[in-house]
């Protein structure tokens, strides 16, 4: 737990769908984010990362193909039909396209792993992520609190960031959702404990 304007915030570790996006600070003034984005946009300002993932299938479907070219053909062939199901997605579903990872989350701010060593302390970083399946994603822009370098040498470093203009409706959902998850993990306790 910690503290933020008078108001205390729990952070929790949970696995959700999240994506983000780096915005470097010559940057900034020209890539605002609209304050109601819809799914085609968010669909569009995330395409980079949707790019990145299939430019690594497709050199795992070449190197795959070296062995087996039936097993490559195969995957190629379920990549088109999962690009058409993308395709077709509405915003509350977005969220499925949407890599998992591992998040520490509250109601004030996040702390993320991200696959780039050189962030600069004034970039901002835009966020996407999704609470559950209900819920529509929420995208918002983040300051960056704090970078801690990875210490086993790997690419990975982790960024705590602060929401910047997160709107009342979802720091209400962020904080139903830690609530929710709290009660979840003290049940499990409870019947470890017994």
């Amino acid at each position: 737990m910690y503290l933020e304007k008078g108001r205390s915030f729990f952070r929790i570790d949970v696995m959700l769908p999240c994506s983000y996006r780096i915005i470097p600070e010559d940057r900034i003034e020209d890539t605002p984010l609209p304050s109601a984005p819809d799914a085609a946009y968010i669909e569009q300002y995330f395409m980079e990362n949707l790019n990145q993932l299939d430019e690594q299938l497709h050199d795992y479907i070449i190197q795959i193909g070296q062995k087996s070219v039936v097993l490559a053909n195969a995957l190629t062939t379920l990549n088109s039909k999962l690009n058409f199901v993308l395709q077709t997605i509405d915003k509350k579903q977005l969220g499925h396209a949407i890599p998992h990872q591992m998040v520490n989350i509250s109601a004030g701010g996040v702390a993320i792993n991200i696959r780039k060593a050189n962030i600069n302390p004034k970039d901002k970083v835009d966020l996407l992520f999704q609470l559950t399946h209900n819920d529509a994603p929420i995208l918002v822009r983040c300051k960056i609190v704090k970078i801690f370098s990875s210490e086993d040498g790997s690419n990975d470093t982790t960024v705590a960031l602060e929401y910047e203009n997160l709107s009342e409706e979802d720091r209400r959902k962020l904080v139903y959702f830690i609530q929710n998850k709290e009660i979840e993990m003290a049940r499990q306790q409870n019947k470890t404990s017994h």
